[in-house]
């Protein structure tokens, strides 16, 4: 019986981390895409783009027109007519690393002139629960 009690202990305890993030990993997801949207002229071509993105210490590819359509990322409807940046930007809280995502995925369209037309940023969504027959919600990686 003890055996039991000490293994729903230790099963509580690991799915318990992401209830407590405080919303967290929603913040750093939202601070990144108010980032880009703030940072759009350093983000005006390609070049800029990587440069920039580099100077962050981010990792990123930057695919052609053609590239892009070859091999099109899976969550990529189609391709932009132009160049398409692609970042993943590591996410810094370890629960949030462990439970909901490892990195923001960042898609920089650009048209045939390398302006740049679109940002996309993407996260797995947090999950919630709702508890019965109370008004509380319990969020989890939230």
């Amino acid at each position: 019986m003890l055996r039991l009690l000490v293994l729903a202990g230790v099963v509580l305890l690991a799915f318990a981390p992401p209830f407590f993030t405080g919303g967290a990993c929603t913040a750093q997801f939202d601070r990144e895409s108010a980032r880009l949207e703030s940072d759009r002229k350093l983000l005006a071509s390609p070049e800029l783009a990587a440069l920039h993105l580099r100077e962050r210490k981010i990792p990123n590819a930057t695919l052609s027109e053609d590239q892009c359509r070859r091999a099109k990322p899976r969550n990529l409807a189609s391709c932009p007519p132009g160049p398409l940046l692609i970042a993943k930007v590591p996410v810094e809280n370890l629960v949030c690393r462990l439970y909901r995502d490892e990195e923001i995925r960042v898609q920089l369209h650009y048209d045939e002139r390398n302006r740049l037309t679109r940002i996309v940023t993407e996260m797995n969504p947090f999950k919630s629960l709702p508890i019965p027959f109370t008004q509380a919600v319990l969020h989890w990686g939230r």
